[in-house]
């Protein structure tokens, strides 16, 4: 209906302009909330993709060839994390103070983190008799020289979230992880269809290409030059990462690589295929807590870069992010056993118990998890590996001398309790984290040079 003067109905305007409205508020937002909460959609809607897919491939294949499948994965992404070198980590931190040498840093970064992964998975498969026998399905010239290609494109994967993290791009994280895991469902049908025995790792590998080929386009073509126009030429103290903070960091993300892929195949090797689903299946839901507290470090960790007064934020990290978490934790806690019967009768039956206890687990996670990223931050290294190394080793650890007692239950009371007593003890310490406070009293020190008093590495 017009208006009687040819321009668009009130109507009409009225909603553009209530459009604009939220764009320019969202654009307005505090980039810290506003980059977390969308890497946390991200998280969301990779768990919620990643539950449909699951809950097809256990209706499609028996649990012995879902668990097969699922240590397959893990150990993917194990290798594709040992092999970026927790370079994901460092251009989260460096991207966005790196200015005109961000493009030359992205790179070269691309370039290492790929060729290292293709050494480290060829290794793997050759050595799979020795290494893990229950993976003895890769060791093969087809299907394991697809592995090994995959899991080095799975390591840029890994990469690409970093950048575009760095880049305050987490709406393109959203959209390539959504790609990511819409690809895996459909290419999981087709390969059903077919009758392929290995469909879950094939649909997994397959669907790495598009998603790589997709966001790269559009980081290089349009993000990091962008970024680069708008940045002024970085300082070299605060752009470049040095050896120590990457040999230190990259020992950190080992360690918690390990504690977080290597059960699945511990759980393979000593109590079967099936116990492997069950155990995999109910870490789904608990997993996403878990990188909601990441993605508020990851935040706090790129603001900072490019703001270093931004640290004193971490007291609002964990406020806000402990109320999403503890409402979380106790409606997952409710619905968990209904949730599992996506899977099965049988995922729900075996699975409720080690659900609850890696639900919990996410509570004492927000604190490990806020330390480390602040530690980053100030390139307190130290504080970082000696956090994850201890986590990785309570963890893995508990879960070899549970397993035989308590079965898959007691890998989720490993996390459980390794979770809590690393928190308690920085809780005990904190003195070993957080800032000095002035002298004459006061809150934490801000600013580069308060900043630079903290640095280590």
């Amino acid at each position: 209906m017009s208006n009687g003067s040819g321009g668009p109905p009130a109507a009409t305007r009225s909603l553009r302009s209530r459009g604009r409205a939220v764009l320019t508020a969202a654009r307005n937002y505090d980039p810290l909330l506003r980059n977390a909460h969308l890497l946390t959609v991200s998280s969301l809607l990779t768990s919620a993709f990643g539950a449909l897919y699951w809950a097809l491939a256990a209706h499609w294949y028996d649990a012995a060839t879902v668990g097969r499948n699922v240590a397959a994965v893990s150990a993917m992404m194990f290798l594709g994390g040992i092999g970026q070198l927790n370079l994901a980590n460092a251009m989260v931190r460096f991207v966005p103070s790196a200015g005109r040498r961000a493009g030359r840093l992205v790179g070269l970064a691309y370039a290492v983190a790929s060729s290292v992964t293709l050494v480290l998975a060829a290794g793997f498969v050759l050595l799979i008799p020795w290494l893990s026998p229950g993976l003895d399905f890769l060791h093969s010239w087809g299907l394991g020289l697809f592995f090994v290609v995959a899991t080095a494109g799975y390591a840029v994967f890994n990469l690409q979230d970093g950048v575009l993290t760095g880049l305050r791009r987490a709406d393109w994280v959203a959209l390539e992880n959504g790609l990511f895991a819409v690809e895996k469902i459909g290419l999981l049908a087709v390969l059903v269809a077919f009758g392929a025995e290995n469909g879950i790792l094939v649909s997994w590998m397959a669907g790495l290409a598009l998603a790589l080929v997709v966001t790269n386009a559009f980081v290089f073509r349009r993000a990091l030059p962008r970024h680069q126009r708008a940045a002024p030429q970085a300082a070299a103290d605060t752009s470049r990462p040095t050896f120590g903070y990457l040999a230190a960091d990259y020992a950190g993300a080992m360690c918690w690589l390990a504690a977080v892929n290597l059960p699945p195949v511990m759980v393979l090797n000593r109590l079967g295929a099936a116990d492997s689903a069950y155990f995999s299946l109910a870490w789904t839901a608990p997993f996403a807590l878990y990188c909601f507290s990441s993605n508020m470090g990851y935040s706090l960790v790129v603001e900072s870069a490019r703001d270093i007064t931004r640290l004193d934020d971490y007291r609002r990290v964990l406020r806000h992010s402990g109320r999403v978490l503890v409402a979380a934790v106790v409606l997952l806690i409710a619905v968990g056993p209904w949730a599992l019967r996506v899977f099965g009768a049988d995922y729900a039956r075996h699975g409720t118990v080690v659900l609850w206890l890696l639900a919990l687990s996410a509570l004492p996670n927000l604190l490990t998890t806020t330390v480390v990223a602040l530690s980053r931050a100030r390139r307190r290294m130290s504080v970082v590996v000696g956090v994850l190394a201890s986590l990785s080793v309570t963890v893995l650890a508990l879960t070899a001398l549970l397993l035989p007692v308590l079965g898959i239950d007691g890998a989720g009371a490993a996390w459980l309790i390794g979770q809590t007593l690393v928190a308690a003890v920085l809780l005990w310490r904190r003195s070993w984290w957080l800032p000095a406070p002035p002298p004459g009293g006061g809150g934490a020190p801000t600013g580069p040079a308060a900043a630079a008093r903290g640095r280590e590495g």
